[in-house]
């Protein structure tokens, strides 16, 4: 049926399409991000981190997230990182948005413990027309913690009143 001069590039042929199967789904290996877009009223800063919970001012520079009020009343929790990261960055999120601000953040949404909770990508603030980028795919910048970031000492030491 099939001659000895076609026998061999047909061979050929199977052997790289088997070899590059493998190869293209290695390559396709990427997470999937499900980001969507949330619009509402910056309402207050809260501390995200278990270091602060307790005793976290939420004035102060360690707020990682904002309690964002959507149009029918939703409450979602919006991360932007730890606290640590932001004391390495020029801009930080607290530069760009403050309380009563409306915002459109986009990001991964979530439930943790019973809360909606939205992990930042990016925020735009639609009264000051300021934006931020967070992260963008892969991991997000602050990876490696702080001493990699060179925060040092770490901890940082708390100030006694």
């Amino acid at each position: 049926m099939f001659g000895s001069k076609f026998a061999m590039p047909a061979l050929a042929i199977a052997v790289l399409g088997l070899v590059a199967v493998p190869v293209t789904i290695a390559l396709d290996d990427s997470p999937d991000y499900d980001l969507v877009s949330i619009e509402g009223e910056v309402t207050e800063f809260a501390c995200c981190d278990e270091e602060s919970d307790d005793d976290c001012n939420l004035s102060d520079e360690r707020a990682g997230s904002f309690m964002l009020e959507t149009r029918d009343g939703e409450l979602i929790q919006v991360k932007f990182g730890p606290w640590w990261y932001w004391l390495t960055q020029e801009v930080t999120v607290r530069d760009v948005v403050g309380v009563g601000d409306r915002v459109n953040v986009t990001g991964e949404l979530a439930e943790e413990d019973d809360q909606t909770v939205l992990e930042a990508w990016h925020i735009e603030n639609l009264d000051t027309g300021e934006e931020i980028t967070i992260k963008v795919e892969g991991r997000p910048p602050w990876a490696g913690g702080p001493i990699k970031l060179g925060i040092e000492p770490w901890p940082l030491p708390k100030e006694e009143d």
